[in-house]
């Protein structure tokens, strides 16, 4: 009795060795392949021994089109289609090789093998396979470009409100099968674009604005994200959105919007006046008031840091693992804060020495003057401390850090640590 072995898989022929050109297959059958390279289909069987092939045909049928002949095989003979002369190939058994396909090409591809015994008994067989051929999404420079659109834009459609505008893409062709894009927000929230218009996707950020970085790119399970090279600049692209810049434009769109309202109204010219002044007022503390809380946090200076490796003798304290550094004015290389800005700051750092018969002796020097001192000494197995603090008013650039003045100190890196933060600025 005949026996019919399938063995599907799919190969990219020249991309070998490549990760990103592994190819996918499920047990039913389904595969798919980028737009191309290679489909091949290699289908294994075993005949009994009173069994012989009599002829072979392989056929395909495109999405949405009738079935077409690919090649046949009879009397030992391999003979292709002559519209696929040079590039249908016959592997063993019933297996075969289409090279350069096209997304034309997807479809339900399929082997019928007639097989004839001793007794003249014939019997067919049939095999398929159904394979998409995926196609890349291609834009006019060849990358994800994302951007900010100069002026607000109002959602008619929804709210009505105005909105600050990003756009990604200039695509001429979405791919096979067509793709979206994702965005992501500064605090990593995803969000689905808010239309297609043009070759471009277009995101309505939310009101009000949050600044920071916004993620336009391919969702990388997408079949035609998986064909693109490694490092390719159409997967996704980045824009950084200033918030008090973004928040104005929204402002300037809203004041132009009512001047061009009350010009359509023909209102009288004090009314159009008044109403522009306490619009004007509005946008001008509302401004202040993002202004303010812009201020506020850059005036956020903090740091927490512990001392790397254990150390010993004298000299500025270094270095220490930094792990709380706001503001970036502390150096965990230099042991040394610097203080940003005008204002009164606070310090305090503890150390242990967990080695017997060795000080902590530990001054916290603001710009080489000692302005506070800890001194002990451990005995035996008697574990001591020793902690400095102050509080410390610094002009821009002072510095502040921590010194050891005995030969014979040692300070533990598991046990000390130095902290400083800014209370107040001046005005």
């Amino acid at each position: 009795m005949f026996r019919f072995l399938v063995i599907l898989w799919l190969q990219l022929a020249g991309y070998s060795g490549l990760k990103w050109a592994e190819r996918f297959q499920d047990n039913s059958g389904h595969m798919e392949v980028c737009s191309g390279q290679n489909i091949r289909l290699l289908w294994n069987f075993t005949l009994a021994q009173d069994e012989h092939v009599k002829d072979m045909v392989w056929t395909c049928q495109p999405e949405g089109n009738a079935t077409e002949l690919l090649a046949s095989y009879v009397d030992d003979t391999f003979v292709p289609m002559s519209e696929f002369s040079g590039r249908l190939s016959h592997l063993q058994n019933g297996g075969i090789e289409l090279s350069c396909a096209t997304i034309l090409e997807s479809g339900n591809y399929s082997v019928t093998v007639n097989t004839v015994d001793n007794n003249g008994d014939e019997t067919l067989y049939r095999q398929t396979a159904w394979v998409k051929v995926v196609d890349t999404p291609k834009t006019q420079d060849e990358q994800l470009e994302v951007r900010q659109e100069r002026e607000a834009v109002r959602d008619d459609t929804s709210d009505r409100q105005w909105h600050v505008h990003l756009t990604c893409g200039h695509f001429f062709d979405r791919g096979h099968p067509a793709v979206d894009v994702e965005w992501k927000t500064p605090n990593g929230e995803t969000l689905s674009s808010s239309y297609f218009h043009k070759g471009n996707f277009h995101l309505l950020l939310s009101n009000p604005v949050k600044g920071g970085n916004y993620t336009c790119s391919l969702p990388s399970l997408s079949p035609a994200t998986r064909c693109l090279p490694p490092g390719s600049a159409l997967r996704d692209d980045t824009i950084y959105v200033d918030e008090m810049a973004a928040r104005f434009s929204i402002m300037e769109a809203r004041q132009l919007q009512m001047q061009d309202d009350s010009q359509k109204d023909n209102l009288p010219r004090h009314d159009v006046i008044g109403k522009l002044k306490n619009e004007t007022a509005t946008l001008q503390s509302q401004m202040e008031d993002l202004k303010f809380r812009l201020d506020t946090a850059t005036l956020r200076v903090s740091f927490h840091a512990r001392l790397a490796s254990s150390f010993t003798g004298t000299g500025t304290l270094t270095p220490f693992t930094v792990i709380t550094n706001e503001g970036d004015a502390f150096s965990g290389t230099t042991g040394t804060f610097t203080a940003p800005r005008n204002g009164t700051y606070f310090f305090v750092a503890s150390a242990g020495t967990d080695s017997s018969d060795k000080y902590v002796d530990m001054h916290l020097q603001k710009d080489g003057v000692d302005v506070s001192w800890a001194l002990t000494e451990q005995y035996s197995h008697y574990y001591t401390m020793g902690s400095v603090q102050a509080t410390l008013y610094l002009t821009a650039g002072q510095r502040v850090w921590l010194h050891s003045d005995i030969s014979s100190s040692y300070y533990d890196s598991i046990s000390t640590s130095f902290t400083g933060f800014l209370i107040h600025a001046d005005d």
